[in-house]
């Protein structure tokens, strides 16, 4: 089985369409981990997903100590603390995160959520849409997965263009998944 591990700090919209997948496409989120009491924890438990809260001190010292040694994919949905690099170098599987921007374009620090879709529409930029890149020591750095774009609609808010993206990356981060676990397969 294609055991996944699922780090977590926000609502966990992206982790209820991976945990809501998982038997049809034939993986399996073994755990979740959050940094903080959020939305994701409910969606782990409507899934019957084992869960553990890790504090900061945990995530500097030892969070490798908290992956199960079966995981073949660690995937960051809506992560906000920057992982060690102490974690980066033993993690013995693939790191992936999903961002809501056209990467390398609104990456880093500070850059998430609304306020990404905020600097997009700031700057008029024509396209806006998420990334699925492998997880480096440089925040938003790693080599891209995939990409899917729109077209910016200047009728909506960043809010609702933030919408329109959480869309896309509910098709992206399966479709990256599959694509992992397809290479990891042969």
């Amino acid at each position: 089985m294609y055991n996944i591990v699922v780090l977590s700090s926000s609502g966990g919209g992206n982790f209820d369409v991976v945990a809501n997948n998982q038997r049809k496409l034939d993986y399996n989120v073994s755990k979740l981990i959050v940094d903080r009491e959020c939305g994701a924890i409910e969606k782990a438990k409507k899934n019957n997903i084992k869960y553990e809260i890790v504090e900061k001190e945990s995530i500097i010292n030892d969070l490798i100590s908290y992956i199960p040694k079966d995981t073949n994919l660690v995937v960051l949905l809506g992560w906000l603390t920057i992982l060690p690099e102490t974690f980066l170098d033993k993690c013995k599987c693939p790191i992936i995160n999903m961002h809501p921007s056209l990467l390398p374009l609104y990456g880093g620090m500070g850059m998430y959520g609304v306020k990404v879709h905020e600097a997009v529409m700031k700057n008029k930029e024509e396209y806006t849409g998420c990334t699925v890149h492998y997880v480096t020591s440089k925040v938003d750095s790693g080599e891209i997965i995939l990409q899917k774009k729109i077209k910016v609609d200047y009728d909506k808010t960043p809010w609702q263009m933030g919408g329109e993206v959480f869309k896309l990356e509910n098709k992206i981060i399966l479709e990256a998944i599959l694509l992992l676990k397809d290479k990891a397969d042969t």
